[in-house]
């Protein structure tokens, strides 16, 4: 049988993209990834991941390489290693979360790792991609705490042979595994994903994982943090367990030399499309982040500032005596001047009468940030939104009511009583356009 020509898989891939998001975000993304000089992204693959979802590993890699991108992924091995040591009754131990690397653990680590690197590589080769393995060329290393044995502390970080495949239109898939001299030293995967981003400042930095995220204390996902506003907070929540707590202090290092723009994902391999190729992504996003600034005095550059975020989102024009006709107006805006919320507090409950955020700006986790902050200061309100609005989704998920007309939805949020909340309707459905 033939196999089938690389224009037909691509066309396909890019059907299967589409199911996932609109034609509009995987053109945009695609355009972005492509055209950049630096490297499309660093994926760090765990241990488990490989152990226990290889195939959805495999088939969204697949998906990358048909698109023509190339990612350079670093795999760990933990629960293979530990296994192997197991079943051969040798002893090992953890300090602060890195294993104790006697020599005896090294000769096994060694050949778990390799392994490891040439099982996902081969499973590459076999569904057409082309990939190579390597294990022992990137992170140059000393010795590091005596008292973790043979685990290397990375001074340099060797890329040429990850540029080299990248030329050949190849895959690299890099082992952790470091060097000194002639010495092998195991090193942390995690830690070597840091090393290797600041090296070559990717695109995207992608955490895969076996449960796809961060949870909060209800056991939902967090969809973004916001590491400007909400890190501090987190590192002290009872409910992030250790393992995740030093993820995120990690995530957060890595951030602090990457530029502002950048972000780290944490989702799960059958997921690795939809969070590259869609404003909404999946799993969590790690970013920067951005501080809210509050204007209950808005003075004539936030009014303009207000103004071309409002009609870039909207692509509608404000209309002039906006700002004239609410008296008491609170505006919100990101300290990076890409996302507003305007709340009128000229009726008895406030009013959300414009959310905006621009267009470049979608699938930063601006908006969900900006209204986190928004609704600290609110706990009552009501807004309304075209029938037709993409956002309805959203606004559908966090309101505690909706009540639907001709040309409106009508949400609110803790109006508890009937009459009042008879008149904020009321009040929404009659209120002349602001954008037009």
């Amino acid at each position: 049988m033939n196999q089938p020509s690389s224009q037909f898989v691509k066309k396909t891939i890019l059907k299967l993209l589409r199911a996932i998001g609109s034609e509009k975000e995987i053109k945009k993304y695609i355009q972005r990834f492509s055209s950049a000089e630096q490297h499309f992204a660093v994926i760090k693959v765990g241990g488990s991941v490989v152990k226990d979802d290889l195939e959805n590993l495999i088939t969204s890699l697949i998906f990358l390489d048909q698109v023509g991108l190339k990612p350079v992924i670093l795999h760990g091995a933990g629960p293979m290693l530990t296994e192997e040591l197991e079943s051969r009754a040798i002893d090992f131990s953890f300090i602060d979360g890195q294993r104790v690397t006697s020599n005896e653990v090294m000769n096994v680590a060694q050949r778990v790792f390799t392994e490891t690197n040439k099982r996902i590589v081969d499973k590459l080769q076999d569904q057409g991609a082309k990939a190579i393995g390597i294990t022992q060329s990137v992170f140059e290393c000393t010795l590091g705490d005596p008292k973790l044995g043979l685990v290397g502390k990375i001074n340099k970080v060797n890329i040429s042979d990850i540029n080299s495949a990248i030329d050949k239109d190849m895959i690299p898939v890099i082992a952790p595994l470091g060097y000194e001299s002639s010495k092998t030293l195991n090193i942390n995967a995690d830690l070597a994903t840091i090393e290797l981003v600041k090296a070559i400042k990717p695109y995207k930095v992608v955490f895969l994982s076996e449960t796809g995220g961060i949870f909060n204390n209800e056991n939902r996902l967090i969809e973004t943090i916001n590491l400007a506003l909400e890190y501090d907070e987190l590192m002290q929540e009872d409910w992030l367990h250790s393992g995740m707590r030093l993820k995120l202090k990690q995530i957060k290092t890595l951030l602090d030399f990457l530029p502002k723009s950048s972000s780290v994902s944490i989702t799960q391999p059958i997921n690795l499309p939809k969070e590259l190729f869609t404003d909404s992504g999946s799993g969590t996003m790690v970013k920067h982040g951005f501080r809210i600034k509050n204007y209950k005095a808005a003075d004539s550059a936030i009014k303009v500032d207000f103004k071309n975020i409002i009609e870039a989102s909207f692509n509608k024009k404000l209309i002039p005596d906006f700002f004239d006709q609410n008296s008491k107006l609170n505006i919100f805006m990101s300290s990076c001047n890409r996302a507003t919320i305007a709340i009128s507090e000229d009726f008895l409950i406030p009013y959300m009468d414009k959310f905006g955020v621009l267009p470049d700006a979608k699938g930063e986790g601006l908006g969900a940030g900006l209204w986190s902050e928004m609704r600290k200061v609110y706990p009552k309100l009501f807004w309304r939104s075209r029938r037709n609005n993409s956002i309805n989704s959203f606004y559908s998920s966090i309101c505690d009511g909706c009540q639907k007309h001709s040309e409106w939805n009508v949400y609110w949020i803790g109006i508890e009583d009937y009459s009042l909340l008879k008149n904020c309707i009321e009040y929404a459905i009659s209120k002349p356009k602001s954008v037009i």
